[in-house]
């Protein structure tokens, strides 16, 4: 009777091993698998400022692109900004008309000097395709002490400047004590890739024909 009872025990044991093993192999496949999957599928963000999620009007743009599209990061090995990292992974695995190209400064002192004559920091981008080209200043304090982050803003602008053959074309009145425009409205127009130009009614005798828009800022 002794001798049944050890061999139960036995087997019972044996079995619970048997399940353990099986539970920890399942789950080393599991994380196998998951450490296989792109970035951009296994961050997810919970930021109350969403500051690593790509919105529907960039899925737009970059789907609509049937050109390659080039976004050259510059920044120091080591010096790499993670929510720009995951940004700009997003960016990648949405269109395979993009490629995310590191440029590490110490390696390559003049590549930004194609590109601007402004002090480059750390993580900033350019944005290519063809001849067309915008550069992307970083600013180190654009989310650590404010709520947003519009690198999406950014990116997604310079996408769609340097694909586009057109721009609207804004002309500005002046010569009559117009206020000039607010900086903050400049910039606005520039990431919504309008581009702008004064004109005087005193030197011309009508509206410009590429004209699509007149502003009149009292």
């Amino acid at each position: 009777m002794k001798r049944q009872e050890n061999r139960i025990a036995f087997q019972g044991g044996a079995y619970s091993l048997a399940i353990t093993a099986v539970v920890l192999a399942i789950l080393v496949v599991i994380n196998v698998l998951a450490g296989s999957l792109p970035s951009s599928l296994m961050k997810y963000d919970i930021s109350s400022s969403k500051l690593y999620s790509i919105t529907s009007n960039t899925k737009v743009v970059v789907n609509a692109l049937d050109q390659d599209v080039n976004i050259y990061w510059i920044v120091q090995s080591g010096k790499e900004d993670s929510v720009l990292d995951n940004l700009l992974s997003k960016y990648a695995s949405l269109s395979d008309h993009i490629q995310v190209i590191k440029k590490n400064p110490d390696v390559y002192p003049t590549f930004a000097k194609q590109y601007t004559d402004e002090t480059v920091q750390n993580n900033s981008l350019v944005v290519e395709c063809g001849d067309k080209n915008r550069f992307i200043s970083y600013d180190p304090y654009s989310y650590t002490y404010n709520t947003s982050f519009d690198g999406e803003g950014a990116i997604t602008s310079a996408i769609d400047y340097v694909v586009s053959d057109e721009l609207p074309q804004m002309y500005v009145l002046e010569g009559h004590g117009e206020t000039e425009l607010p900086e903050t409205f400049k910039d606005q127009l520039e990431k919504e890739n309008v581009e702008t130009h004064s004109f005087s009614l005193l030197n011309e005798d009508q509206i410009p024909e590429d004209a699509d828009v007149i502003m009149i800022y009292g």
